[in-house]
């Protein structure tokens, strides 16, 4: 696999390096954000450079000698605020720029759509998908929440199976910890509070949200799955705005202004404290043995800064903060487990902070990036089972773009992050994916552990956006990483290819290699070796009209090296089980119609996958844990005047279980233990759900009042997570989700 890739990726690179390209147009128009009428006078100007353009009475200007690549053009008019925007230019040019300007003061915290800053992927990749705050903000069923709507997209299920809890994501058949989540090119440990309801960042701080399924290119790594890039809001604000907001869910405030409108520095900040451990334990029925010493209560704050001293030169500081915590009494003893009755605690704490400085020419761009951040997590099961952690990290990265020539873009990147910490527990082995029996505190030996942890990861890749003719784009790379703990590197080979092959019509195809390194208790022992992960990707585009979009892509994951358990190793060391012995596949295809219009936009998506996977030498194939075959995902939101109105359907394959066909007495415990049948061979039930939204908006002279419903799950299909049983396993119960949600928030801005 790895010298077909490099051949194609070599192959590709001589064929387009001869060919030189001549200067591309761009035109388009600037209307007012409020009436979209045409403004006259406008001034437009790229950035970098000297060209710079006066608009006319329609609105229109026009650059006739560009050089193709990614531009940013900035528009200021006299009444307006300025506005900074990202093109990619192609060799063919632009000839249909829209640019909607806001008028001084009109600006509402959360309503402005604002793309400063973000230059866009010059190649995408099959099945990448990228979400505006329109979008993300109106989605019904996701409670005003932006991090939600990833949950609607093609190619993601949620992950339910024992261990993970919900709220995590299943990315085209991926375990959840196969795939990363990064803010402005970070990794963040945690997205979503607890039992997936809200996300750890506000969607006022959310810019756009990048989702990328696979195949994407050699500057992204250390995950074997997918990859959700949230970009941050960066703020031009000339006047101080802001909203408080209380819902259901949380109570929450956000303030944005300048702190200098001679030097460019703006201010964002955002706080939200959870109110659902209010309004949890009057949910809860008397008949249930569960009570709450804690109830599940989050905080998390944001706080951004921008600066930006000249037109080749911005600075960005991000902070952020987020904490967790759940207590529960259970007075009842576990009959399946006496040993896990009484206190059930978890807290997780986490922070990180920033700095990025961007610098753009009109050959040459840099963007590098400086973070340090803290993690802590706290588990205590019964007496005396328990699980400890305390670190903190540093990462640094630097990533360089030079436009060799109009057809040729050379990019290239470094990387560094460094962890040390400490661990401590007391608790049986986590169970190896597939293995239907949860940690028993009872039956199951305790592994005690009192270390300190360390490790360091390092990267660098390289990486051209070549066109060998102005309808295609290749995109050869190669990707380095080395994994300091067990002393490993991986050399990741990767090719993406996009061909416009008709007006309105694409072909887009990717492949390559990919690595991850370990995590949790595989994390321990230094004899393995990280996952990797060969993705071939092919899929296509057609723009059925300027409003509609339909996407399509089959897919296919070859997964080597799977870390699994061999017990028949563990001798007297039960960290000694782990072993690369496993390998696994994904396959499937994709597909996405999605339409925009002023005042619609909605989507329809249908993921067909199968994850199964071998844990070893003569074991057999069996189902993922996370494998759902089908995935059907309709949305609607329509604004009407003041108000908006939207739904949210789905349909979902239930996740693969193991049955209990019977159990078996242990005398000297005096507790049963379950007799499993073949490994998933059985599925919970299959779920579906109808979410729908409603929003209003109040204008007054100096602030709005907005108002919204949203009604998860609206016939009350509660979605099954799984089953508890009778102490002989003789009878079982589902237990599930809500079987409805409804949010009402309120929100004043000004």
């Amino acid at each position: 696999m790895v010298p077909r890739v490099v051949s194609l990726t070599v192959l590709a690179a001589v064929l387009a390096l001869p060919q030189i390209a001549r200067a591309a147009p761009l035109a388009g128009t600037v209307l007012d954000g409020d009436t979209l009428a045409p403004v006259p006078g406008a001034t437009v100007e790229v950035v970098g450079t000297a060209q710079r353009a006066t608009a006319d009475a329609a609105g229109r200007f026009q650059f006739a000698d560009l050089p193709p690549g990614t531009l940013v053009v900035r528009v200021s008019a006299p009444g307006y605020s300025a506005a900074d925007v990202p093109v990619d230019l192609g060799p063919g040019g632009v000839a249909d720029l829209v640019i909607i300007l806001a008028r001084e003061g009109a600006e509402a915290a959360g309503e402005t759509i604002e793309i400063v800053g973000k230059a866009p992927r010059i190649v995408d990749a099959p099945g990448e998908t990228e979400l505006d705050r329109r979008e993300l903000v109106k989605l019904p069923g996701t409670r005003g929440d932006s991090m939600q709507v990833v949950k609607s997209l093609p190619g993601v299920a949620n992950a339910d199976a024992a261990g993970s809890g919900p709220g995590l994501l299943v990315i085209r058949g991926a375990a959840p910890e196969d795939s990363l989540f990064l803010v402005d090119g970070v990794q963040i440990p945690l997205v979503y509070h607890f039992f997936g309801l809200q996300s750890v960042l506000p969607s006022e701080f959310i810019d756009d949200i990048e989702f990328l399924p696979g195949g994407f290119g050699a500057e992204e790594g250390r995950a074997t799955g997918g990859i959700v890039h949230i970009h941050t809001r960066p703020s031009r604000a000339t006047t101080w705005t802001g909203f408080a907001e209380l819902s259901f869910i949380n109570l929450a405030g956000y303030v944005e202004g300048p702190l200098s409108r001679e030097h460019n520095l703006t201010i964002t900040a955002a706080a939200r404290r959870s109110l659902i451990d209010a309004i949890l334990p009057a949910a809860i029925p008397d008949d249930i043995d569960l009570s709450f010493t804690t109830a599940p209560r989050y905080y998390d704050g944001q706080l951004r800064i921008d600066w930006q001293p000249s037109a080749r030169h911005r600075f960005t500081a991000l902070g952020l903060v987020s904490s967790d915590v759940l207590e529960l009494l259970l007075d009842e003893e576990n009959a399946n487990d006496p040993e896990a009755t009484g206190t059930f605690f978890n807290q997780t704490v986490f922070s990180r902070v920033h700095a990025t400085w961007r610098y753009d020419r009109p050959a040459v761009s840099s963007t590098a990036i400086a973070a340090v951040g803290t993690r802590q997590f706290r588990v205590e099961v019964g007496q005396d089972n328990f699980l400890d952690g305390d670190g903190g990290f540093v990462e640094v990265r630097e990533d360089v773009t030079w436009r060799a020539h109009p057809r040729v873009t050379v990019r290239a990147g470094a990387d560094i992050q460094a962890q040390r910490g400490t661990f401590r527990s007391r608790f049986p082995l986590p169970p190896q994916e597939g293995n239907p029996d949860m940690p028993n505190l009872t039956t199951d030996p305790p592994v005690d552990l009192d270390l300190d942890f360390d490790d360091t990861w390092v990267a660098g890749y390289v990486a051209a956006d070549v066109s060998p003719v102005p309808a295609a784009r290749v995109t050869p790379g190669v990707r380095w990483d080395y994994y300091d703990r067990i002393g490993a590197h991986t050399v990741s080979p990767r090719l993406q290819v996009k061909v416009e092959v008709a007006p309105r019509w694409a072909v887009l195809a990717a492949l390559g290699q990919y690595s991850r390194p370990l995590d949790q208790a595989e994390a321990v022992p230094r004899d393995l070796s990280p996952e990797i992960a060969y993705q071939y990707v092919l899929g296509g585009e057609h723009d059925l009209s300027d409003a509609v979009r339909a996407t399509g892509s089959v897919f296919y994951t070859d997964r080597r090296r799977l870390v699994v358990q061999d017990r028949a190793r563990a001798g007297d060391d039960p960290l000694d089980v782990f072993v690369n012995q496993g390998y696994g596949r994904s396959f499937g295809a994709e597909a996405l119609v999605r339409a925009r219009t002023d005042h619609f936009f909605g989507w329809v998506a249908y993921t067909l996958s199968r994850s199964d996977r071998v844990d070893g030498p003569g074991q057999p194939r069996r189902l993922f844990d996370y494998d759902q075959t089908h995935n059907f995902i309709a949305v609607a939101s329509w604004q009407v005047g003041a108000w908006t109105f939207g739904g949210r359907w789905q349909y979902t394959t239930g996740e693969p279980i193991t049955p209990i066909v019977g159990s078996v007495f242990l005398s000297d415990l005096n507790v049963y233990a379950p007799v499993f049948g073949e490994v998933n061979s059985d599925r919970l039930e299959d779920a579906h759900q109808l979410d729908v939204r409603v929003d209003r908006t109040w204008s007054f002279r100096t602030w709005k009042l907005s108002a919204y419903l949203d009604i998860t799950n609206v016939y009350a299909h509660a979605r099954t997570l799984g089953y508890q049983y009778s102490f002989d396993y003789q009878d079982r119960e589902a237990f599930t989700t809500l079987p409805i949600f409804p949010a009402i928030g309120v929100r004043g801005t000004f």
